[in-house]
């Protein structure tokens, strides 16, 4: 089932209306619920498991998608890595190793002690805006930052310093305001 104006919806995301993801998911709930049934995924918990994790890659990686009216499958390809992932992290269980580590969650941040940074952050250009976003919310290394933009770790290091020197333009900027 293609939605012609997943387009324009995934445009309004990317443009900061993020509560609007949960129209995606009201979309594409069934199919990627039918991806995970037909990867072999059972029991009520883990398909709520395997759909949430699948939902929650999708919007965190959605500025990845290269072309906005491919939505689809691509979430069905994020679906199956998910119902995958699952099967594995069984099967590491079963045989008693240590379950792969979860992907870190962002820190919570509290209303007024560090949101004004996140807002500055924000009011620069995309590129800067996600490598600070993955570096200092997210947590990632630079060898993960790499592999989530599929860049050399040299690039990363080259990226944050630009990153962080726009930042501190912006912020010597707002201070002679």
């Amino acid at each position: 089932m293609s939605h012609e104006n997943d387009g324009a919806l995934v445009e309004a995301i990317l443009a900061g209306d993020t509560a609007r993801f949960a129209e995606v998911v009201a979309r594409h709930d069934r199919r990627v619920r039918a991806v995970i049934g037909r990867a072999g995924v059972r029991g009520k918990g883990d398909v709520e498991d395997v759909v949430q994790r699948s939902f929650y890659l999708a919007f965190c990686r959605l500025a990845q998608l290269g072309a906005a009216k491919r939505l689809e499958p691509w979430l069905v390809r994020i679906a199956e890595r998910c119902a995958a992932d699952h099967f594995r992290a069984r099967a590491r269980a079963r045989r008693g190793m240590a379950p792969l580590p979860e992907a870190p969650a962002a820190p919570r941040r509290r209303e007024g002690e560090e949101s004004w940074i996140w807002e500055e952050v924000d009011s620069l250009a995309g590129p800067f805006r996600r490598i600070l976003r993955l570096r200092y919310e997210k947590g990632l290394s630079y060898a993960e930052i790499a592999r989530e933009l599929s860049v050399a770790e040299s690039t990363v290091r080259g990226r944050l310093y630009e990153a962080r020197r726009a930042l501190r333009e912006r912020l010597i900027e707002e201070d002679r305001r």
